[in-house]
């Protein structure tokens, strides 16, 4: 929930968010505090609260001294301003006789209710929770957007339930299923704490390969969730000579090798390929938290002695390049080389990257950021094999968390 404490009298502010923080559910981190009116309008045209909690006597700005009846000037910015995203529901709060006159006529809206604080009488905490444990109940996916408020800090997106969503629900995070209405599609609900603070997860996987079904899923899933960001995790083909089982590669750029038309030659009658690779390319910011990450001291070390089974000798690698989707999966060198001759710098090959991309630019407001880890289990020639896909779903799984707890500060990115 998203909870708006505007009142400039400490004591005060501390009661009501004791009693706020009483219901279950409700986290400290639910909770913005601000002490003027200046502050609250600030707050309003930012995010669209599920509820405000507004004293009736505030100081206009920082500097001024409390006026009568200035909590009353939020209170007609969210009627009657545009710019103002209004809460799903209000509480004006007061603890003197002269501001519940002043007050009372201006809250007409069913949704809006005036209540006489008391440190003696606590009469005021029985509706207040109530109103709360009302609006966790309707407080649920698929989030409607107000164009800016994000719900989740990310998205994983995973292409199907196997060794791919298994390694994610293996992470520390404290899963549990959450349902979208009229939605059939699996979604997990998680939070990982790491040494920055918490982010909030969300977690699903598409009913099939391929670009179609990644693009649909992708799109329901920042639809409903509202995600900061959108990770793209799993397994991908490696191009021999530039890479290893289990080396964790990051898209930058990303694009659609089928991309481009079939013409016929003039005079030969011959049919050829002519590519066009339009790219997505890595925000900065995110390639160079990546890269942070991946040199961090012992990490990459450590990944590959967690995970129990067969697997390499040697820890996995960290390569930012080239990758390209494509609708097939490949088992023949000769199709893995025509790709690689669409960018220099390709290391890896797989079937849904482009379409979360794609579908991340193309989202209404507000757009997550995203970016494809994924790991190499094979390089999609004739020796294809499945032996390798725990250990590559493990290293992408588990950089991906690092990345996560390490760098998704929302101040930084």
């Amino acid at each position: 929930m998203k909870i708006l404490l505007v009142d400039d009298d400490r004591e005060k502010s501390r009661v009501i968010a004791e009693t706020v923080l009483s219901v279950p559910g409700v986290s400290s981190h639910d909770i913005e505090y601000v002490t003027n009116v200046i502050a609250a309008k600030r707050a309003i045209m930012k995010t669209r609260f599920d509820l405000v909690i507004l004293d009736i006597n505030l100081p206009p700005r920082p500097e001024d001294r409390v006026v009568v009846g200035a909590g009353l000037d939020v209170l007609n910015f969210i009627k009657q301003n545009h710019k103002a995203k209004e809460p799903a529901y209000l509480f004006g709060f007061t603890a003197h006789e002269d501001g519940v006159a002043i007050a009372s006529k201006e809250f007409s809206s069913p949704l809006w209710k005036l209540l006489r604080f008391s440190h003696r009488d606590g009469e005021w905490k029985t509706p207040l929770r109530e109103a709360i444990t009302y609006l966790q109940k309707s407080s649920h996916p698929p989030y409607v957007s107000d164009g800016s408020t994000y719900h989740y800090d990310l998205a994983i997106f995973v292409a199907l339930e196997g060794e791919e969503l298994a390694s994610i629900l293996k992470l520390d995070g404290s899963w549990s299923r959450i349902q979208v209405e009229h939605d059939h599609t699996q979604y997990y609900k998680g939070c990982f704490v790491g040494p920055k603070g918490e982010v909030s997860v969300v977690a699903t996987s598409a009913p099939r390969m391929g670009m179609p079904a990644a693009a649909v899923t992708a799109s329901k899933l920042i639809n409903s969730f509202r995600p900061r960001f959108v990770a793209v995790a799993g397994i991908c083909a490696g191009v021999r000579t530039k890479t290893e089982m289990g080396d964790i590669l990051i898209a930058d750029p990303c694009f659609d090798w089928g991309g481009g038309k079939w013409i016929k030659h003039s005079r030969s009658d011959s049919i050829r390929f002519v590519p066009a690779a339009y790219q997505w390319r890595l925000d900065e910011p995110l390639r160079v938290a990546a890269r942070t990450v991946a040199e961090m001291p012992g990490l990459l070390a450590r990944i590959h002695e967690q995970f129990p089974g067969e697997k390499p000798n040697t820890p996995p690698r960290v390569l930012i390049d080239a990758m390209a989707s494509g609708a097939s999966v490949l088992q023949a060198t000769t199709m893995v080389d025509d790709v690689r001759g669409h960018h220099k710098n390709l290391v890896g090959i797989e079937m849904e990257s482009y379409a979360i991309f794609t579908a991340a630019e193309y989202a209404s407001e507000p757009r997550p950021k995203c970016i494809a880890i994924k790991s190499v289990c094979d390089f999609g020639d004739e020796d294809k094999s499945d032996f390798a896909h725990s250990y590559a779903a493990h290293t992408s799984a588990n950089f991906l968390y690092e990345f996560a707890i390490n760098s998704l500060v929302l101040d930084q990115l």
